[in-house]
């Protein structure tokens, strides 16, 4: 592999970034029906609270044009869920188009590669995170959101 190609820069980041990223190691045994369905029961009820919390300074729009998609994103208007999975989803195709098309090269069948594929793609993630909301704040809410410098009292600019 050549020394500054893209998979390189990107294994150094990842290998940087790693300790700082959340990982869930695999379970030593194998885990019981009941202590899944408790997890999973918790996840669905912590993402329920979230849902029902609003967006700090923020007021919903009259008009939601993208309700015909709030099913498929899992995502509601005005609330902590308001992106939803979208940027999980884009993050996760933006990568494995790039594996395609071989601009990242990774070898699959070797597990290190495969993680420092995953926390590429959680790294990923977490850009797709803040711009999606960059720009869903300034579409969709607009003037309705006050300046940070504003929100925080340290006066205008």
């Amino acid at each position: 592999m050549v020394e500054g190609s893209i998979s390189n820069i990107i294994r150094k980041v990842v290998f940087k970034a790693e300790p700082y990223i959340p990982q869930v190691p695999k379970p030593k045994k194998k885990i019981s029906l009941q202590t899944r369905l408790l997890w999973c029961g918790l996840a669905l009820l912590i993402y329920m609270v979230m849902g029902q919390t609003p967006l700090f300074g923020a007021t919903v729009p009259a008009f939601d044009f993208l309700q015909f998609a709030r099913v498929i994103f899992a995502s509601q208007q005005g609330t902590l869920v308001e992106l939803g999975i979208g940027p999980i989803v884009t993050a996760g195709l933006l990568m494995q188009l790039l594996k395609g098309s071989d601009i990242l090269k990774f070898d699959f069948k070797k597990p290190e590669e495969r993680g420092v594929f995953q926390t590429a793609t959680k790294l990923v993630t977490y850009v797709v995170i803040i711009a999606e909301s960059i720009v869903y704040a300034a579409a969709v809410y607009g003037p309705g959101v006050p300046e940070p410098y504003v929100l925080y009292g340290l006066g205008s600019w």
